[in-house]
């Protein structure tokens, strides 16, 4: 299994366990880009905590521009190549859309090896992960995707029923599993005002806007008299990434009662979203995460357009009066229990289920295109 970012901790830590408990199955964790990254907290030192084989494969990634990622993708794939031609795996596991994660995909499609790919046949339009998504699913072999549409719209690509697995989100496995800290703890842990009722953001770059900064700025100016206590995420390993962490972190600079935390523990950010009185952003988070709690979330801007929303979450432009508006709105919200479009918590057994009853290798690389009719679907999601 390839690991690249910080998120994938909250993703797969519970898959990992599973298949790690699993006495036919011999696991590997491969650790790259920002989770190797000290500016981004070392994510692979959870790893090695957790007791996991852990092979960490290439330098950090410096993405101040495109070409950046470019030039990344082109030295990781070699990096990843030579390492699958050591450890001469029966499947390589890949997750979402992080660009970094085609470098492992490329050496594997060129190696023969069979590809799972891990929450395809999503929607983030306004970010280049969107098509980083959609390419990792027509180089894979065995898809295990969060929703109904996901698994519509992987069918619609062509793909062979039978390799298409609806499992959920693994992220929610942590509200079933996990043991999630109340709000004492996390004031007391992350020097937060427990007389303060919490608002948290998660804000990154917009890869794919002219300016990739504008949601950021936009819902800094929304949040600029606020009186909660704001907790700030950590952006991406994106082109303009750094920008939007200076721009909050001059932000947090002049308020006491805001803080930018650059790796928090996943059972610590769902302590959070259980304890917030909303979530803002464009983070993927606010989403997928928030209607499991359930969290009044509000989303901004478009890099999170096309991904399925439950009736928690409310769209609002980039705009600072809107943003305003719309978390009046979200803090008036009724805490209701809804239904999430990503699952029960309890996807790392579907996980672990689909690799057991995966066919062997050949069959698994003699992939078929097929049409909507074969797949037994008539309308696109």
């Amino acid at each position: 299994m390839v690991s690249s970012s910080r998120a994938d901790l909250a993703h797969l830590i519970h898959p990992l366990r599973a298949l790690q408990a699993c006495p036919t199955l011999d696991l590997e964790v491969l650790a790259t880009g920002a989770m190797l990254q000290d500016e981004y907290g070392r994510g692979v030192d959870r790893l090695h905590e957790e007791g996991f084989t852990v092979r960490e494969v290439g330098g950090p990634l410096e993405i101040e521009r495109g070409v950046d990622a470019a030039r990344a993708i082109g030295s990781a794939t070699t990096a990843f190549a030579e390492v699958l031609d050591d450890s001469t795996p029966d499947l390589l596991m890949v997750i979402a859309d992080r660009f970094e994660m085609l470098a492992p995909a490329n050496a594997a499609l060129a190696m023969r090896t069979p590809i799972v790919h891990v929450e395809g046949g999503e929607r983030s339009e306004g970010a280049i992960d969107d098509a980083v998504r959609n390419a990792l699913t027509k180089l894979s072999h065995l898809h295990l995707v969060t929703t109904s549409q996901a698994r519509r719209r992987v069918l619609a690509m062509g793909e062979e029923p039978w390799r298409v697995h609806q499992v959920g989100a693994a992220s929610l496995d942590h509200l079933r599993s996990s043991r999630i800290p109340e709000r004492p703890e996390l004031d007391a842990c992350l020097g937060l005002d427990g007389n303060r009722p919490l608002l948290l953001v998660g804000m990154h770059p917009v890869t794919l806007a002219t300016d990739p900064l504008a949601d950021t700025v936009a819902v800094l100016s929304a949040l600029e008299d606020r009186e909660e206590a704001l907790v700030f995420c950590f952006p991406n390993a994106d082109e303009g990434g750094r920008a939007v962490r200076d721009l909050v972190d001059d932000f947090v600079q002049s308020r006491q009662h805001a803080h930018l935390f650059t790796n928090l523990a996943p059972e610590t950010w769902f302590g959070l979203l259980h304890s917030a009185e909303v979530i803002i952003g464009n983070s993927s988070s606010v989403v997928m995460e928030s209607p499991s709690i359930p969290l009044p979330a509000i989303c901004v801007g478009d890099r999170q357009a096309g991904r399925e929303r439950a009736s928690n979450v409310i769209d609002a432009a980039p705009c600072a009066d809107e943003i305003a508006r719309a978390l009046e709105a979200a803090l008036g919200m009724p805490r209701l229990p809804i239904e999430s479009p990503y699952g029960d918590g309890h996807a790392s057994e579907r996980i672990l289920a689909a690799i057991l009853d995966a066919p062997g290798r050949e069959s698994l690389l003699l992939k078929r295109t097929t049409i909507l009719d074969d797949a037994g679907i008539r309308h696109h999601g």
